[in-house]
């Protein structure tokens, strides 16, 4: 495993970030954060979610 692969098992995305990748409003990204079944987590104020888990989730729902 080189470097960059074990940067990318802890890089966070937003709800911006969220958005940009599926192609929806920051509000309605905002949404999936608070969904029961969307590993989302709380840093502070701010919300996040693991890119990795974020990429598994999407998988697991074809979206």
């Amino acid at each position: 495993m080189n470097n960059e692969n074990k940067n990318d098992e802890f890089v966070f995305l937003t709800p911006m970030d969220v958005a940009k990748i599926i192609g929806c409003s920051v509000p309605t990204a905002r949404k999936l954060f608070y969904r029961e079944d969307f590993p989302a987590i709380k840093v502070g104020k701010n919300l996040k979610v693991l890119k990795s888990e974020f990429i598994k989730w999407c998988s697991e729902r074809r979206m």
